[in-house]
């Protein structure tokens, strides 16, 4: 009977350890659940503070815009350009920096239009000439006596027609128009003697922009014209290649052109502006305020060439006479409109009615 008593005991002893044991078990499984939903919150934490450090980051990226222009650093368009660095380096704190690549480093208007939309440049000087290759509704900027004076100009071009030809541009090459830069009136400058009456363009050989409505234009008048790229314009002064060029008065004492020729007339044939074109592809990748700032510094820019244009037309006319050009002014232009009359009606419908109807109003 002890015995079985002592059995029963054990039995029941026994039972209780593995009870215990058990038990203990339970508590150590729960413990490890708990520990590795405290390690997966705290991976969670971590995650989450480097996701914030990477947008922190990219947020802080630095860009690079390289604007190439023909002109030169004195020029009313390349002082422009280094206006523009000067603005977006301060509002972007050096966030984005700006190369400006001048007097011709990179070639001529053409050769922009290929870089901008390879990505080896991002902001280019443009001139209309060379855009209306791209399309025919530029060329209303080669029709002759096509606007009244410079600011007749700025308000057609800073309205709906700019945002018009800006978009032809975009849908055409990927390439916007930020900001309109207009030039002076373009006037004859020579080796061979002053304009004074339509006959004295008989023969002359000039260089003129690679616009067909140009050509024509100086054809109706009897001039032998010859396109030149910008860059190019000096050389063939200099060597005879062509007798006379067009062009503001301002970039003639700029460009040192006078050195190369002897005469000036106000025929104030063409009213041409250039852009500061942009690559769309580069616009789009940069954060809104950044896209912002820059679109703002063009239009400052442009605003600032416009500025800087009349202010050096002012000051040229007496500078060319101390470098010993002669001036000739040409109170009657009538002749002259009268001689180019064709050249608007044979591109009306090439151009469109419209924008003529946006200048002649």
């Amino acid at each position: 009977m002890f015995n079985r008593k002592k059995l029963f005991i054990f039995m029941i002893l026994g039972l209780l350890m593995i009870v215990a044991t058990a038990c203990g078990s339970n508590a150590a499984g729960n413990s490890d659940d708990t520990s590795n939903k405290n390690d997966s919150d705290s991976q969670n934490e971590q995650n989450a503070d480097e996701n914030e450090q990477n947008k922190q980051s990219d947020n802080g990226e630095t860009y690079t815009i390289k604007m190439a222009t023909p002109s030169t650093p004195k020029d009313s368009n390349t002082m422009a350009f280094l206006e523009f660095k000067k603005i977006v380096e301060e509002e972007t704190d050096g966030q984005i920096q700006v190369d400006v690549l001048h007097s011709g480093q990179l070639g001529g208007h053409s050769d922009y239009i290929d870089a901008l939309q390879i990505g080896s440049i991002q902001a280019a000087e443009l001139s209309t000439s060379v855009l209306s290759g791209i399309h025919d509704k530029f060329m209303i900027f080669s029709m002759p006596y096509i606007a009244k004076n410079m600011d007749h100009m700025t308000e057609v071009v800073n309205g709906e027609v700019g945002n018009q030809l800006s978009d032809v541009l975009e849908d055409e090459t990927g390439i916007q128009i930020t900001g309109w830069m207009v030039r002076g009136a373009r006037n004859v400058y020579s080796s061979k003697g002053p304009i004074e009456t339509v006959e004295d363009f008989k023969g002359l050989k000039i260089r003129v922009m690679e616009s067909p409505a140009m050509i024509e234009a100086m054809n109706l008048l009897g001039a032998k014209p010859t396109p030149i790229a910008a860059d190019e314009r000096y050389m063939a002064l200099q060597t005879g290649v062509v007798d006379a060029a067009e062009n503001s008065v301002a970039l003639v004492l700029t460009e040192k052109e006078y050195e190369v020729t002897d005469y000036i007339s106000f025929t104030e044939h063409f009213l041409t502006p250039n852009v500061i074109a942009m690559s769309s592809q580069f616009l789009d990748k940069l954060p809104e305020d950044l896209r912002q700032t820059v679109l703002d510094a063009s239009q400052k820019a442009a605003d600032y060439a416009i500025e800087e244009e009349k202010r050096q037309i002012d000051e040229s006319v007496e500078k060319l006479k101390e470098k010993g050009m002669k001036i000739n002014k040409i109170d009657d232009k009538s002749a002259f409109i009268e001689a180019v009359k064709p050249v608007h009606d044979e591109y009306k419908e090439q151009i469109g009615q419209d924008l003529f109807d946006a200048f002649l109003k």
